[in-house]
């Protein structure tokens, strides 16, 4: 468990939230917005060729840190091929989206705090049903998620 104080914790492989997320397994080992920060840190066990549709985060920047597998990363014009140990900075605003590789992947993601509850509110509701989209693109907005188009959205 994360303690609420301001000392600071630390964490093991594998502490922290757990969220199944569309087959994703995510580890949250920062929840920002719960400790009153300005960022979230989650990392992400990916299986192969997935990812989200095109979207913004309007109240903050998001970064990723390869850690295994490789991603292909678009953020505006630019496409980033991502290999363990790359950094891709995507600013605030900025239309991007991500795709893991063809064995999967593992990343670090300093998101904007809060994103950790878009994918637990959606993760909860896919587990005693499906969800529409609508639903989806507003749980993603509360949380600071804008999504630009559907396209391959988590594989769907």
């Amino acid at each position: 468990m994360i303690p609420s104080d301001k000392r600071g914790y630390g964490l093991t492989r594998g502490e922290g939230q757990t969220i199944d997320f569309r087959g994703t397994k995510m580890t949250v080992k920062v929840p920002g917005a719960e400790l009153g920060e300005s960022y979230s840190l989650i990392e992400m066990v990916h299986p192969p060729n997935v990812g989200p549709a095109s979207h913004i985060h309007p109240t903050g920047a998001e970064a990723f840190y390869v850690l295994d597998g490789a991603y292909t990363i678009h953020s505006g014009e630019e496409v980033y091929r991502a290999a363990p140990g790359d950094f891709v900075y995507i600013p605030k605003g900025v239309p991007h989206l991500y795709q893991s590789g063809a064995s999967g992947g593992r990343v670090l993601v300093l998101s904007p705090a809060g994103l950790e509850r878009y994918f637990t509110e959606v993760s909860d509701l896919l587990r005693v049903g499906t969800i529409t989209w609508d639903v989806e693109q507003a749980i993603a907005k509360q949380y600071g998620q804008e999504f630009l188009d559907r396209l391959k959205h988590w594989g769907q």
